[in-house]
């Protein structure tokens, strides 16, 4: 009687411990999981997905992806990262009054206004200028200092 008392108890032992391996095992994934960030759900309030290369253009009125629709500039200025690129967009080939400038670091695009001046095109504001010639794009800031360079399209 005895034996088979203990041997209850060892078997009740063992259940028990299971049951509970497997519920901290099931809190231990749940918080795993909460933990970890769904790839694609870090949409903006626009619904572009930076995860998969999308910005919102004002320019545009769409998400876009900046190296398709977009010129890039090559950091050119002492300072600047030169592994990031700036990337300027015009709403499309043929209309190009504005241009929507941006730059790494910045959370928003910048738009430039353009103006014709010297038989170059120029896109400016007050901090910046954009300047097509000769097949090529320039962003220079305020006091004429070439930040990035690229080759128009």
């Amino acid at each position: 009687m005895e034996r088979a008392l203990f041997l209850l108890c060892c078997v009740a032992l063992v259940v028990s411990a299971c049951s509970n391996t497997k519920k901290e095992s099931k809190i231990s994934e749940q918080n795993q999981q909460e933990e970890i960030p769904m790839v694609g759900g870090d949409a903006d309030a626009h619904g572009c997905k930076a995860s998969a290369g999308y910005h919102w253009s004002a320019l545009k009125n769409e998400c876009i992806r900046l190296f398709e629709a977009g010129i890039a500039l090559e950091a050119k200025a002492e300072g600047l990262d030169k592994g990031l690129a700036a990337y300027v967009v015009f709403k499309s080939d043929t209309d190009d009054a504005q241009a929507e400038l941006f730059l790494p670091g910045e959370k928003n695009a910048i738009l430039l206004e353009k103006a014709q001046e010297e038989g170059a095109d120029m896109w400016r504001n007050p901090e910046y200028t954009l300047i097509q010639w000769k097949g090529m794009i320039s962003l220079e800031d305020s006091e004429k200092t070439l930040l990035y360079q690229g080759a128009a399209k």
